[in-house]
């Protein structure tokens, strides 16, 4: 090597060097703000906890936009969803859903007939609350539905085999 040359310096980093680095500096921050870390922490496993033990595994439907049932629903939904939508195909999507025993004691026609007087008018929001299943295998499901000013309530019993025996 002569006195006069010197070697090129590389002011490059390698990817090592910069991981490390990176994780230093967020260990830092992480350790200067550790109270703030801390309490986010503990709301976070609080919240967790929250929803894991009160979370039913299904979310609640509303029929606010359009009234009308969704493709994949069941058939409370879509009974219920008749009294809002007083058109005949809902009507009639109602009665298929119907258990057997009730199409046998009520035909179409006086189903339509009673979901008429059953209607309701100015529907704003239909809210299903809750099902509670019972000791049967059938399901009770909770409606809430607000219209023209007043909240009414219904109840729909669904049979083990997911027809409608009967709403309230």
């Amino acid at each position: 090597m002569f006195l006069g040359e010197t070697e090129p310096v590389s002011t490059q980093a390698s990817a090592q060097y910069l991981l490390r680095r990176i994780a230093a500096r967020a260990g830092l921050g992480v350790w200067r703000h550790r109270g703030g870390v801390l309490l986010s922490a503990v709301v976070s496993v609080a919240l967790g906890g929250y929803v894991a033990l009160t979370w039913t595994g299904s979310i609640p439907t509303s029929f606010a936009a359009g009234f009308s049932a969704p493709a994949n629903s069941d058939c409370a939904d879509t009974a219920i969803a008749a009294i809002a939508d007083t058109s005949a195909a809902a009507t009639q999507k109602a009665y298929q859903c119907m258990a057997p025993a009730f199409q046998q004691r009520v035909n179409e026609q006086t189903f339509a007939q009673q979901m008429q007087s059953q209607n309701l008018t100015n529907v704003k929001k239909m809210t299903r609350v809750g099902d509670y299943t019972t000791p049967g295998g059938g399901t009770m499901v909770y409606y809430a539905i607000d219209a023209s000013g007043k909240s009414v309530g219904y109840i729909v019993y669904v049979g083990a085999d997911g027809k409608v025996s009967r709403i309230e």
